[in-house]
């Protein structure tokens, strides 16, 4: 790995770099012109002035001791919320630790045969509706958008869960004014 450039050596490197040239006879253009004829430098010299405030600022690539020590001591341990908390060795008398431990992580739910079934169905309509509504090339046909896709892929869903009785025939709702 390359040795990091000092603070000074990055500052000389940004010196060597072009200066845009001041520009000269921007008074006799007309009004509307003369910013456009200054942005050019105003961004070199904003940009060079941001170099110099990272070069100091070194937000990426530095790492006190402190930090060191944190990352590397096993005792500390940080939730999920961002908050460091140094882990205390277990208390014999009251035989648990000092500090709660961190919530345990949550098991994946087990995927039964009616979801794999379910899955199963539901990626077979969409591979149907897809083939319906898309030219070869994968754009929509004329009158098909995503949303057209995917409810006739849920309505066909349904027919074949009912068609399988894995479902009743949904109960129209009433039409109320």
């Amino acid at each position: 790995m390359a040795r990091k450039r000092t603070t000074q050596e990055a500052l000389d490197r940004l010196k060597l770099l072009p200066d845009f040239p001041k520009p000269v006879g921007v008074k006799g253009l007309p009004g509307p012109l003369k910013p456009i004829a200054v942005i050019p430098y105003i961004f070199d010299q904003g940009g060079k002035a941001i170099a110099r405030l990272l070069i100091r600022a070194d937000p990426l690539n530095r790492l006190d001791d402190s930090t060191i020590d944190i990352i590397n001591n096993p005792q500390v341990v940080a939730d999920e919320v961002g908050n460091v908390l140094e882990l205390i060795e277990p208390l014999r008398d009251a035989g648990g630790f000092a500090l709660p431990s961190a919530p345990a992580v949550k098991k994946a739910q087990k995927v039964t045969k009616k979801m794999k079934m379910q899955r199963k169905i539901q990626s077979n309509a969409f591979r149907n509706a897809n083939a319906k509504g898309r030219k070869k090339d994968g754009t929509f046909r004329a009158g098909y958008d995503q949303s057209r896709i995917a409810r006739m892929a849920q309505k066909e869903c349904t027919k074949e869960r009912q068609r399988l009785g894995l479902c009743e025939k949904p109960k129209r709702r009433s039409k109320k004014k």
